[in-house]
């Protein structure tokens, strides 16, 4: 039996699947990312996630085939380039062939969310349709897009990057640079710096301080989720206006490329995915050019957190050795 690995390299943690043949999970291993500690310690991160995941799976390094790895940043496909991980401070990393040399193993990367739509597609409700289109939510906000099997990542590998979509102009500053970015208004990094600027300059407090006291640098989804359901004032604010964000730039991905199904995934949408979508819809709805929304289908990842890593995996399966 054949083994696949797929590694999903985000902000905050580093996650692993090991699947085989069929697709099917064996085994999980989740490790933190210490992006804040430098490229040398993530880099050991992914290695130890690795190594624990085999550990896990009581299997030898040999049972492995191919490793896919998911990262926050459009990748040069053809030569295993991370162009510009702006969350992670990296640029023009050569990551999956340092991957490969320190694993002795084929390593296919792309784009997180391009490969958390494939897994979508591969295994979730989206294989129903040929034309669809993932929006992934967490710290940040990343965007893929497959129709009739292929996925479309542009001239530059750069297709898809809904999250720095334009939605508010001279909006929040981005990671990216810009500003009004998506990411900046609805990802949950610009939710913490929206609430810190409506509690200084509004003096609004939040139950958000007692739940989750360091929640100014960073906040887990389930805390939101606990105030937003306790009516916290400002915690319903930020949430209402980050799912009116991600409904305005859905309305304008049925307007742009005529999709059948979208696709909405990433650690607030799976924790809050039944508070937002409504918002989501109705801004769609409000959006979307008139009769552009008829039919289109919004979907919530069913693969939850196994979404990217299982998708990279079964991504990695597919390719071709050269």
């Amino acid at each position: 039996m054949n083994y696949y690995c797929g590694i999903d390299l985000g902000g905050t943690k580093i996650y692993s699947v090991l699947c085989d043949e069929s697709g099917a999970i064996v085994a999980r291993r989740k490790v933190k990312t210490q992006a804040s500690s430098g490229f040398d310690q993530v880099f050991a991160n992914i290695i130890t996630c690795y190594e624990e995941l085999l550990q896990k799976a009581a299997l030898e390094s040999a049972a492995v085939v191919k490793i896919g790895l998911a990262v926050p940043s459009a990748v040069n496909v053809n030569t295993g380039i991370l162009l510009n991980a702006c969350n992670l401070g990296w640029k023009n990393i050569p990551l999956a062939h340092l991957l490969s040399e320190r694993l002795h193993k084929p390593v296919f990367m792309d784009n997180d969310v391009n490969m958390g739509v494939f897994g979508e597609y591969s295994f979730g409700e989206a294989s129903q349709f040929s034309n669809v289109y993932g929006i992934f939510a967490g710290t940040g906000i990343g965007g893929g897009h497959i129709c009739n099997g292929t996925i479309n990542r542009g001239k530059n590998f750069t297709a898809g990057e809904v999250g720095h979509m334009v939605v508010k102009i001279n909006g929040p500053e981005c990671n990216c640079g810009n500003k009004g970015c998506l990411e900046a208004v609805a990802g949950k990094a610009g939710m913490i710096k929206y609430m810190k600027k409506q509690e200084e300059k509004r003096g609004l407090k939040t139950m958000l301080s007692e739940i989750s006291p360091d929640w100014r640098t960073m906040v887990g989804s389930s805390a939101l989720k606990e105030c937003y359901q306790k009516k916290d004032a400002l915690v319903v604010k930020a949430l209402k206006r980050s799912a009116r964000a991600l409904g305005i730039a859905a309305a304008g991905i049925i307007n742009l490329i005529g999709v059948e199904a979208l696709i909405f995934g990433g650690g607030i949408i799976e924790e809050m995915g039944d508070l937002m979508i409504p918002g989501i819809k109705k801004n769609v709805e409000k959006y979307a050019i008139a009769g552009g929304a008829e039919g289109v289908k919004i979907i919530i990842s069913q693969l939850g957190d196994d979404a990217v890593a299982l998708g990279s995996a079964w991504y990695a399966a597919k390719q071709e050795l050269l």
